[in-house]
C-alpha cells in the first residue's frame, strides 16, 4: 500500500521560504520564550518579576544566543519536541506560537543552530545541534541521500547530554557561524526590530501616557503581557519606541515635533460576547504624517507581539487605498487583539480570514472613519491654520521693516509690495476663520488656548494696520533717488533707476536677488565715481 511522503524540500520552504526576512526569526524565538515563561509563571516555578529573556551577540564568533528562564523542556520529551515538525503541544489559544515550525527559521542563516534546555527536576541538560551546512548539501537536487523531511531533519541533528543542577530551568537557542549579509549580527538593527515587534513594556520616563494605558488594560481585565528582554553582558532592558514627542514630516528640512497630549482608549466585544480588542490611539496636533517608521501608523498586536507592520491596519480606513495609507500615517497607537478566533497567519503579517475578522474590520472601520474626521482632518487643519497665521504675522512685520529701510525702488517694486500686502490680508482672513472654527470644535488642547487667542488677537491688530501700510507703500518715494552721489548727472540717475526697475521686474519672484543686485550695483557706481 502506498504511503505519502512529506518531501525534504519542505524544509527549505519552512526555513528560508517562511522567513525571507532574517529578522523574523528573532520574533519567533522571543515568541517561544514568552510562552515558556508563561508556563513557568502559571506553574509557580518563577514569579512575574523574575522572568527574563537574554539576548547576546558576538561578532568575533559570529554567534547569537537567546535564553529564557521559562519552564524549559523535560529531558524525557526533548527529542520528540525538537524533532517533530509542524506539530506542537501548544493549544494555539493562549500561546503565541503553536504551529511547531518557528524554531526552524534559524537553519537558513547559520552554519549551526543549537537548542539547549533543562527543566526543573532534571539532573541533565540536553543539546540538539543542527548542522545547517549539511542541510544545504542534502537539499541539493542531485543529492539522493535522503528523501523525506523527517529523514533529512534526523540526518542533520545530533544530541548531547550533560550534567545540570535539578533547580535549573531554561531554554536557549544559539546561532553559530551566522551568515554574512543576513543582518542578524547588526546589534542595533536587531534591537530596534525587537523594540518595534517584541512583547516588551513602555519606557514610562520617555512616554508619560504609559501608566494611563496600563491602568485601562488592567481595569478591563487584560493587562499587557510584557517580558524583560535584556541585551548583552550589561543586561540592558529594551523598551518600545513610544515617547512624548513625535517627529513629523517626510522631508528633512521640514521635520518638526508634535506632542502626544492625550490618549483615546478603546474596548469592544464581538457578537458572540467574547472580548474582541482593546487599544489606544495617541492624540497629537496631527500637524503632518509621522516620519518615524517604527511607530508610524496604528498597529495590530496579539499577546503584545506585532502582527504585520505600520501599514497593515490602513485598509480598515473607509477611504480609497491611497488616502487610507496616508491617513494611517498621521496616527500612532495599538489595537491588541483578544478574540481566540483571530489567529495570526503563518507569515504573521495579518490574521486568518473568517467571520470574526470581518466583524473586526467592520467595527474598526467605523472607529477609524470617526478618528480621521475628528482628529486628522479637523485638528490638523486647525493647527496648520494657526501656524500659517503666525507666519503671516511675521511676513507683515518684515514688510513694515522693509518700508522703513527704503525698499521701494520702482513702480514695479511698489506693485510687488502691494500684491504681497493683499495676499497677507486675504490670508489673515482665511486662516483666522479656520482657527476660530477649530476653537469652536475643540480641536486645540487646553494648553494651546492662550496661544490661540493671542494669535487671533494679533491677527485682528494686523488687519486693522493693513490700510495704513498700503497708504505708506503708495505714497513712498523711490529710495533709488539717494543711491548715487551728486557727482552723477540727471540722465545717469534716470538710467540707473530704469536699470533697477528692470531688475525688480525680472526678479519679481525672488526679490532678495533684486535687492542684492541693487546693493552691488550701487556699491560699484559709488566707488568708481570717487
Amino acid at each position: 500500500m502506498y504511503e505519502p511522503v512529506a518531501g525534504k524540500f519542505l524544509l527549505e520552504i519552512l526555513t528560508r521560504g517562511m522567513y525571507s526576512n532574517p529578522m523574523h526569526i528573532y520574533r519567533e524565538y522571543i515568541q517561544n520564550a514568552s510562552d515558556s515563561i508563561d508556563c513557568a509563571i502559571s506553574t509557580g516555578i518563577i514569579k512575574q518579576n523574575e522572568a527574563e529573556i537574554h539576548i547576546n551577540f558576538s561578532t568575533k564568533d559570529r554567534s547569537v544566543s537567546i535564553r529564557d528562564n521559562g519552564i524549559g523542556v523535560n529531558n524525557r520529551l526533548f527529542r520528540k519536541t525538537l524533532l517533530d515538525v509542524g506539530a506542537s503541544f501548544k493549544e494555539g489559544i493562549n500561546e503565541r506560537g503553536f504551529r511547531g515550525i518557528g524554531r526552524l527559521g534559524g537553519l537558513a542563516y547559520a552554519d549551526q543552530v543549537q537548542f539547549i534546555s533543562s527543566a526543573r527536576g532534571d539532573s541533565i541538560r540536553t543539546t540538539m545541534t543542527c548542522d545547517c551546512v549539511r542541510l544545504q548539501q542534502l537539499l541539493q537536487k542531485a543529492n539522493t541521500e535522503t528523501s523525506s523531511i523527517i529523514e533529512t531533519f534526523l540526518a542533520i541533528s545530533h544530541f548531547k547530554e550533560e550534567e545540570e543542577t535539578q533547580d535549573e530551568h531554561f531554554f536557549e537557542v544559539r546561532l553559530l557561524g551566522v551568515h554574512q549579509g543576513s543582518a542578524l549580527l547588526e546589534e542595533e538593527d536587531v534591537i530596534n526590530y525587537l523594540r518595534e515587534t517584541a512583547p516588551i513594556d513602555f519606557d514610562t520616563q520617555q512616554f508619560s501616557q504609559a501608566p494611563k494605558i496600563r491602568k485601562y488594560f488592567e481595569d478591563k481585565g487584560f493587562p499587557i503581557s510584557c517580558y524583560r528582554i535584556l541585551r548583552g553582558s550589561r543586561k540592558l532592558p529594551i523598551y518600545k519606541f513610544y515617547k512624548r514627542n513625535i517627529v513629523i514630516g517626510q522631508r528633512k528640512a521640514s521635520k518638526e515635533n508634535d506632542y502626544i497630549r492625550d490618549i483615546k482608549l478603546f474596548y469592544d466585544v464581538a457578537s458572540d460576547g467574547s472580548p474582541l480588542y482593546i487599544g489606544w490611539i495617541a492624540i497629537t496636533d496631527f500637524s503632518g504624517t509621522v516620519s518615524e517608521e517604527a511607530i508610524q501608523g496604528i498597529r495590530f498586536r496579539k499577546g503584545n507581539i506585532l502582527v504585520g507592520d505600520g501599514a497593515t491596519l490602513a485598509k480598515f480606513f473607509p477611504l480609497t487605498p491611497l488616502e487610507a495609507s496616508r491617513a494611517n500615517k498621521f496616527f500612532v497607537g495599538e489595537f491588541h487583539i483578544l478574540h481566540n478566533d483571530l489567529i495570526p497567519n503563518s507569515q504573521r503579517d495579518d490574521f486568518e480570514p473568517g467571520p470574526v475578522y470581518n466583524e473586526l474590520k467592520e467595527k474598526l472601520s467605523d472607529i477609524l472613519g470617526d478618528l480621521n474626521r475628528q482628529y486628522r482632518r479637523g485638528t490638523s487643519e486647525a493647527n496648520s491654520a494657526l501656524k500659517k497665521l503666525r507666519k503671516l504675522n511675521d511676513e507683515k512685520k518684515i514688510l513694515e521693516e522693509n518700508l522703513k529701510s527704503g525698499v521701494i525702488t520702482s513702480d514695479e517694486k511698489r506693485e510687488q509690495l502691494t500684491g504681497q500686502l493683499d495676499q497677507i490680508e486675504r490670508g489673515i482672513e482665511a486662516e483666522g476663520k479656520k482657527v476660530r472654527k477649530g476653537l469652536e470644535r475643540g480641536s486645540f488642547s487646553p494648553e494651546q488656548q492662550e496661544t490661540v487667542n493671542n494669535a487671533l488677537n494679533q491677527a485682528e491688530t494686523d488687519k486693522k494696520a493693513i490700510p495704513q501700510i498700503r497708504t505708506k507703500i503708495l505714497g513712498a518715494d523711490y529710495s533709488t533717488k539717494n543711491d548715487l552721489p551728486t557727482s552723477y548727472s540727471r540722465e545717469e540717475r534716470k538710467l540707473y533707476q530704469r536699470i533697477i526697475a528692470i531688475i525688480d521686474s525680472f526678479f519679481s519672484n525672488d526679490p532678495q536677488i533684486a535687492d542684492d543686485l541693487r546693493k552691488k550695483i550701487k556699491q560699484e557706481l559709488r566707488e568708481k565715481k570717487k
